[in-house]
């Protein structure tokens, strides 16, 4: 009977990790040999596509950083905080943060915790932070209590805590998984599939040839001798691909020669990469790999399908995870920071737009002609006709664009070209949310020159919602002082003076109170707690705790003499000047005023004159109408105005 020479090998599977709680260390082990997390590090360095996409996805998810930069510590700011965080949460599904605490048990710096070197106890309360890969058997982890700011200040005090994210995942207590927990095999098998072929073209392991001799078996050193003739006389480069020799004894055969080369396995591999790709973009909710550079058969990839697949992308992905992010580093800093996304490529405009706005010389550029060869067909530059005037008009508004108003302009235009909104829709959207003038607009719209009326009641939705659409909300700050609207170049000295004048006072009394130095300067209580604060959180004044008789006092002092601190420029300052619009709020207010004061917000002097020249008039002069006094004389402008406020973000 024929013994059977077949075997079959399986492959070990992926586990899910377990995770056991050891006895009398605290820590719960993730996975068996609690290296899990080194494994996903390990799969992120090896796999190219994975690696890719996981870098791709933080790209989009950064986009360009915070709108309200920060500085995290001395090393690194917000920015650079959020790209490592971002990333380890699309390796390890969490990320950790080391949050530190000053000597008035406010945080004072925070940093960035590399995921695979923390362990935590099973209800996430106490951190162990060490190199678990290493070799130092007996090298006991550094512990850390779990981020509480609702602690007692005297408990916090120079104290450093672990911050700890993680995504929800059913079934999952303890630990984080990654979103592509499902494609771990696949992560593997594209490493593996590497290591194969690079192995293969190292040594060499493909045989192209087989040479068969039949003059008997020769001994070990008869062979070595053969194959090295061999391989001196017919083999060139080292890994081209080897001959195999082959000995036998029949002398009725002469010399045999058989081709190795037409194997069918670069058509497997070929396939099985395929079904790899598919299978991780699966696993890593890609809705369109041209998206990450990868090209799909069947997929055009035009610019308008790459615009509709990052819409997709960004509405299904991105935006969860950057609300995610904005909430977790406003928890550290108190600062509402946006994060500013990223367009995956830039926006066009049509043929037809293109004729109406760009200018004929750099439209001959384009197509290769040299507008200086033919002067003829440029317009005269001695007398410029109207039309050409308009456009260089529309030409110079249109610099001043952002991505986003292109984005709108383009929308506007085509929706207005197939009909879908009218000439009147079309031009207010124009004139509201990018200020383009009748003219303006008439050219891009390719209509004859009409004049654009607005009713008072259209100008007045128009103006509200401009100031809705910027701003700030008034509970986020302190409003420190309060100001006539008054524009003068003066206005920082002013945010200089009253900080000078806080410096001051505790320069001359080191155990001055918040509450002296806010009588004395004619202040809140609560703004005066806020500036030390804030000074102190600079390091431009510490403070410590003495024992005077049986009572705590606080001392602060200066870290630099007076007349450097005070040398600085208002960008560096934490202060800041904006309006509002104030006054009573009763049944006599007309609808204009009644609702500028719900907004309940603050806007910079920048965004007020920039909505003056949106509208066409200066908005300062937009209140209400005539108002009778009590005295019974008349006032040409109603009860309300605009002050000035020197302001300090809330923590």
């Amino acid at each position: 009977m024929m013994q059977n020479r077949v075997s079959f090998i399986k492959f070990a599977d992926v586990k899910v990790p377990v995770m056991k709680e050891l006895p009398n260390k605290g820590w719960v082990m993730f996975g068996e040999d609690n290296k899990f997390p080194n494994m996903l590090l390990n799969m992120f360095n090896k796999s190219s596509k994975h690696n890719g996409i996981v870098l791709g996805k933080v790209n989009y998810i950064v986009g360009k950083g915070f709108d309200n930069v920060t500085q995290a510590n001395a090393y690194e700011n917000s920015n650079e905080l959020l790209k490592k965080v971002s990333t380890d949460i699309e390796v390890f599904g969490g990320c950790y943060i080391e949050v530190q605490y000053n000597e008035l048990g406010k945080i004072g710096a925070y940093y960035h915790v590399p995921y695979h070197k923390v362990r935590s106890n099973k209800d996430n309360t106490q951190f162990f932070v060490k190199d678990w890969d290493s070799y130092k058997k007996n090298d006991e982890p550094k512990v850390f209590l779990a981020y509480n700011p609702n602690q007692d200040v005297k408990l916090l005090r120079n104290q450093t805590q672990i911050l700890y994210y993680k995504e929800y995942r059913p079934g999952v207590e303890t630990y984080s998984y990654p979103g592509y927990m499902g494609a771990l095999n696949a992560i593997q098998t594209d490493i593996e599939i590497s290591k194969y072929h690079l192995s293969t073209i190292t040594n060499g392991m493909f045989a192209s040839k087989m040479i068969s001799f039949f003059e008997g078996i020769p001994s070990e050193e008869e062979k070595r001798e053969i194959e090295k003739g061999f391989k001196s006389k017919f083999t060139g480069s080292e890994n081209a691909g080897n001959i195999v020799l082959n000995f036998g004894k029949d002398p009725a055969k002469r010399p045999q020669l058989d081709d190795l080369s037409s194997t069918e396995l670069d058509k497997h591999f070929d396939i099985l990469a395929k079904s790899i790709q598919q299978e991780l973009f699966a696993g890593h909710q890609i809705v369109s790999p041209m998206l990450f550079g990868v090209r799909v058969e069947g997929q055009l990839g035009g610019r308008s399908e790459i615009r509709e697949a990052y819409e997709i992308f960004k509405a299904t992905y991105a935006n969860d995870k950057q609300q995610a992010l904005e909430l977790l580093f406003k928890e550290i800093t108190g600062v509402d920071a946006k994060i500013i996304p990223v367009e995956p490529i830039g926006f066009e405009f049509s043929e037809q737009t293109l004729l109406q706005i760009a200018p004929k010389k750099w439209l001959l550029e384009k197509i290769g002609i040299d507008p200086n060869q033919y002067p003829e067909s440029l317009p005269s530059e001695a007398v410029p006709s109207q039309a050409s005037a308009e456009v260089k008009a529309v030409n110079e508004n249109l610099k001043n664009l952002t991505g986003r108003q292109w984005q709108s302009l383009t929308r506007i235009i085509r929706k207005f070209e197939k009909g879908e909104i009218s000439q009147d829709q079309a031009k207010l959207l124009l004139k509201s949310s990018l200020g383009l003038s009748d003219d303006e607009i008439n050219v891009m719209l390719s209509i004859d020159n009409e004049p654009m009326e607005f009713s008072a009641q259209e100008k007045d939705e128009l103006l509200l919602a401009e100031f809705a659409s910027c701003g700030v909300a008034k509970s986020d700050y302190v409003i420190l002082k309060t100001l006539p609207a008054m524009f003068t170049s003066q206005e920082f000295n002013e945010v200089n003076q009253l900080e000078a004048n806080v410096l001051d006072l505790l320069r001359k009394d080191k155990r001055i109170t918040p509450e002296v130095i806010a009588e004395t300067l004619d202040i809140e209580v609560e703004s005066a707690k806020a500036i030390i604060e804030r000074l102190t959180n600079e390091g431009r004044i510490k403070a410590k705790i003495v024992r005077v008789g049986i009572d705590e006092v606080i001392e602060r002092t200066l870290t630099e003499p007076l007349a450097k601190q005070t040398d600085k420029t208002p960008e560096t300052l934490n202060f800041k000047i904006f309006y509002s619009y104030e006054g009573p709020q009763d049944e006599r207010n007309r609808a204009f005023c009644a609702r500028l004061l719900e907004l309940d917000k603050l806007w910079s002097r920048a965004e007020i004159e920039t909505m003056s020249r949106r509208m066409g008039y200066s908005v300062w002069d937009r209140r209400g109408g005539w108002w009778t006094k009590p005295s019974g004389d008349h006032s040409p402008s109603c009860r309300h105005k605009w002050v000035k406020n020197i302001v300090m973000r809330k923590k």
